[in-house]
């Protein structure tokens, strides 16, 4: 939800929108990077105690597909938001992201049961975003690298829509006004 408000933030014409939407990238991916990797690691490990599996094989195992994958998602991807920028505008690839989002979202809510969390302190099966705020202020490392990951990932946004005004300005001073950008 958070990255679609951000996405869907393009749409905004006002400066300050923009920059909450930039900021709501930010963290939305910042999650997306780290919670699926901890939760994959964390069930990996439990493997072997229930069912006499190598987790740390598996883990390596699955993390080389996923790599591999990524990259065949990554050209998927390009040629949608090409599709999308071209029948929508420029803001057509952050609407369809945010309808992915939207889908997974749906598929997440009704088909996963793996992702309920277990009592640990005989307390409530179902940890809140208070109890996950109470664990941050806690240890000050996890929040530092969360803080590390949404600069970096706020860097990266401001790289990928800064970097085609720059190179269309370089283009147009080394080849004159009007020069296409390729």
């Amino acid at each position: 939800m958070i990255y679609s408000l951000g996405a869907l933030s393009t749409k905004a014409s006002l400066l300050p929108l923009l920059f909450a939407g930039r900021i709501l990238s930010g963290l939305g991916t910042s999650l997306l990077f780290s919670a699926p990797e901890s939760w994959l690691v964390s069930e990996s490990m439990a493997l072997p105690e229930e069912k006499g599996v190598d987790g740390g094989k598996e883990l390596s195992k699955t993390f080389g597909q996923a790599y591999a994958l990524d990259s065949l998602v990554a050209i998927a991807a390009g040629s949608l938001a090409s599709f999308a920028e071209s029948s929508r505008g420029v803001t057509g690839p952050f609407e369809l992201s945010a309808l992915a989002l939207l889908v997974a979202s749906f598929v997440i809510s009704f088909s996963w049961t793996e992702n309920v969390a277990a009592p640990s302190d005989g307390g409530s099966s179902t940890p809140s975003i208070r109890d996950a705020l109470k664990i941050i202020k806690a240890d000050k490392k996890i929040a530092l690298t969360g803080a590390i990951q949404a600069f970096y990932e706020a860097a990266m946004y401001i790289f990928v829509l800064q970097w085609p005004p720059a190179v269309a300005k370089g283009i147009e001073a080394y080849f004159g006004v009007g020069a296409a950008v390729p």
